[in-house]
């Protein structure tokens, strides 16, 4: 691949090839949805997930890809899932409307685990991680397959994403500030396109969407890394973003990334998330003590993200027209994600307040019925 293509993309890239041109016609809503991936371990069942989610006041969830997994999944490597009529019975009786995929963990191990089994232990069963790096990723490609076909047999049509690491981990870290990269990552972007053809095949003969969400250490960590993977790709259809704005802290705000010509014509839903610093603390400190941490994840209300502000960005670039193009209907959810360096993730009493229930209260709260104005004030005032 001709180092040009990435040195020169703002004069390679087509705006006109990146825009998807799918929309519903129709005024869109927005309403609470959860993100379950951090309430599997807590509840372990998607019927359990579903009764504490809908009981917190959530119309839809992004269900976690771990809760589609059937029983004996990955004994001695077997892929196992769930009876898509099954799984739709389950949302539907719980009154879950338009859910998505959260496919993060297992996506990401898929170009991850050959740089090593760190990079994707926690996120395949041991049986298959015990066989080596290279099988992993087998594994993970037939894995993946297999979820977009049980997903869309139940129903379901977006697939939140991280494209893992498609070149060293080093281009990956935000500073790849080794010498002589450009060969390192022409090679990555032909393995990225090699190593994901049978998935984006797959998910375009199905009619799913492939939405990554752009975050540190991913195979895409701002709105120019995307056009990256858009461009190699050919500007496939399946290639859409899922916004979150809790991970712009390292120079692109939200603004900038969720409106950039790269990423605005492929954003196709969101999480409802907030982040605020800590004062004196590196962002990029080497640390797991997450309260110690420049960056911290917190309350929907008291961090630097103006989520009122953030959802009429989406609804204004089209994000809900372009997820109700793909689910049908005229509502999008907001899928409140808890993560919380001080809060419990649940409240060890109905009484009180853990992340999980702060989060949908506070979007049911300050964003449940928002939609895009058809007409401006002045028009009204014109008519009258």
């Amino acid at each position: 691949m001709n180092s040009l293509f990435f040195k020169e993309l703002n004069a390679w890239f087509d705006p006109g090839r990146a825009r998807l041109n799918i929309g519903c016609g129709r005024q869109v809503s927005l309403v609470a949805g959860v993100e379950t991936g951090q309430l599997v371990g807590t509840f372990q069942t998607l019927e359990r997930v579903a009764e504490y989610a809908t009981a917190c006041g959530a119309r839809s969830t992004m269900v976690s890809n771990f809760l589609l997994n059937g029983q004996g999944h990955g004994d001695n490597g077997r892929i196992v899932f769930r009876d898509p009529k099954e799984l739709r019975q389950v949302l539907s009786a719980a009154g879950i409307i338009v859910p998505t995929v959260s496919a993060h963990c297992a996506a990401y191990a898929h170009l991850s685990a050959i740089w090593g089994a760190e990079y994707a232990e926690k996120f395949v069963p041991a049986s298959v991680m015990a066989k080596g790096t290279q099988y992993a990723e087998d594994w993970s490609e037939e894995y993946l397959l297999g979820m977009l076909e049980t997903g869309t047999a139940a129903g379901i049509h977006i697939f939140g994403w991280f494209w893992g690491l498609w070149g060293h981990p080093v281009l990956h870290s935000g500073y790849p500030w080794v010498f002589g990269w450009d060969g390192m990552m022409a090679a990555g972007l032909d393995r990225f396109v090699r190593k994901t053809e049978k998935i984006r095949a797959k998910a375009n003969e199905l009619g799913a969407y492939l939405a990554h969400e752009i975050h540190p250490g991913t195979g895409a960590i701002c709105a120019r890394d995307f056009a990256l993977l858009l461009m190699a790709t050919d500007y496939d259809r399946s290639m859409c973003v899922w916004g979150d704005p809790s991970h712009c802290w390292a120079g692109e705000d939200w603004t900038q990334r969720f409106t950039s010509p790269f990423v605005a014509p492929r954003v196709v839903g969101s999480h409802a998330k907030n982040f605020k610093r800590l004062t004196g603390a590196s962002t990029l400190m080497i640390s797991e003590d997450w309260p110690q941490r420049g960056h911290q994840f917190c309350g929907h209300g008291e961090g630097e993200v103006n989520l009122e502000s953030y959802a009429k960005m989406l609804l204004s670039i089209g994000a809900g027209d372009r997820f109700c193009a793909i689910n049908g209907g005229d509502l999008m959810p907001l899928y409140s994600e808890a993560e919380d360096s001080i809060l419990p993730l649940t409240a060890p009493s109905p009484q009180l307040l853990g992340a999980c229930s702060a989060g949908i209260k506070w979007v049911n709260d300050h964003l449940t019925g928002m939609s895009m104005t058809t007409a401006t004030f002045t028009d009204g005032m014109a008519g009258a």
